[in-house]
């Protein structure tokens, strides 16, 4: 988590310095500070880190979201994740059921493992299902209305 943290901050410094308006423009910038990346590690990065393109004249630049200070891992993703895909929630005794749109399982599975919620003992995801192992009855209650915010 080290590396995605710094690298990370350093696409902040980075965007925040610079009129940067392509992933390669982006990807180069990056590799004049020391932090070598793939185009696809990239992607997932600005993707969680809610970071888009904003109009500007002569094209579109890169810029942090005005909204607030990025959470770097966690919230955004799991947010958009949850609001996206998932189609169902259920549970029984200290289970909670999540079932996704086929093939998002993972997904949306990896988004609730990088949350490091302290009621989940563990996790795991199918095609279109994720069992979500909490620490007791209580614990599901909370992750289930943790999770019914976050879809909202």
């Amino acid at each position: 988590m080290q590396d995605k943290r710094h690298r990370q901050e350093q696409i902040l410094d980075v965007i925040g310095n610079g009129d940067v308006g392509t992933q390669d423009a982006l990807i180069k910038a990056l590799e004049a500070a020391g932090v070598v990346t793939t185009q696809s590690t990239l992607s997932k990065d600005l993707r969680e880190m809610g970071i888009g393109k904003v109009p500007v004249a002569g094209g579109f630049r890169y810029a942090v979201p005005s909204n607030g200070p990025i959470r770097m891992e966690g919230a955004p993703l799991l947010h958009r994740e949850l609001t996206d895909f998932v189609d169902e929630v259920d549970g029984a005794g200290n289970t909670l059921v999540l079932k996704t749109l086929t093939g998002h399982a993972q997904g949306v599975c990896e988004a609730i493992d990088q949350a490091a919620w302290p009621e989940v003992v563990g996790t795991l995801a199918g095609e279109n299902t994720i069992f979500i192992l909490c620490r007791s009855d209580d614990a599901l209650a909370d992750v289930r209305e943790r999770i019914a915010r976050l879809k909202t």
